[in-house]
């Protein structure tokens, strides 16, 4: 089977018999493993998947603005002798998953979870497309402010920026996170900033917020906006 059918198959078992019928609370099992497979799946609405959104969005809630999907804390090394890498990955740390999660048809969905890094990116190779999900995810941190204004003098019309701080972070092949510069009016539409311009300024007006976005396995993009 294809990476590419491995991991659709591993996100339709999922979305059902695993996530939805976890008796343990979601605290108890890695948050990041959980924000990687939701996201995979297109963030399923079971209790565990809403609990790893709302912490895939707490973290890009200010301050300070955190990785969305912090890869290198699903703790998949955690070693206990005489098992699998994928019987490993259900004993990390005191997690004890339900007898069902061990069912023949969930293999494919431990399969993924396995593939997964500790580190400050993935331990194994996730550079195949299969894994786009990841590094689709993409964080917009601005602060922008600036008016038309003139010079002292009044000789020439000039843009006054009083607030410039537009960064966007995005994940590595590897699924290593960073921070890189942007382009005001490179900022997506999504963002709603209602900038516009005015005189010498390509940009005019007040923004002050973060945003992600993301596009999940299946291709359908998502995004949400914290204003502060």
């Amino acid at each position: 089977m294809s990476s590419k059918n491995r991991l659709l198959a591993t996100v339709a078992a999922l979305t059902v018999p695993i996530l939805t019928a976890l008796p343990t609370p979601v605290v108890a099992y890695p948050i990041d493993c959980a924000i990687l497979l939701c996201l995979a799946g297109g963030w399923p609405g079971s209790a565990e998947c809403t609990a790893a959104r709302a912490e895939f969005i707490r973290r890009i809630t200010p301050w300070p603005v955190e990785p969305p999907l912090q890869i290198w804390r699903c703790p998949m090394r955690a070693s206990f002798p005489a098992q699998s890498p994928v019987e490993r990955i259900w004993s990390i740390s005191t997690t004890t998953l339900p007898a069902q999660s061990y069912k023949p048809q969930n293999q494919l969905a431990r399969n993924l979870a396995v593939r997964v890094a500790s580190g400050q990116s993935a331990d194994v190779d996730i550079s195949d497309p299969t894994y786009d999900f990841v590094r689709s995810i993409k964080v917009y941190d601005i602060d922008w402010a600036s008016r038309a204004g003139w010079t002292s003098n009044g000789d020439r019309e000039v843009c006054y920026i009083t607030r410039s701080r537009v960064r966007l972070g995005s994940y590595g092949l590897q699924g290593d996170f960073d921070w890189g510069g942007l382009s005001i009016t490179a900022a997506p539409s999504w963002l709603d900033m209602n900038l516009h311009p005015e005189g010498p300024c390509v940009a005019a007006g007040r923004f002050r917020g973060v945003g992600v976005e993301w596009t999940d396995y299946f291709g359908t993009h998502g995004f949400e906006v914290v204003r502060y």
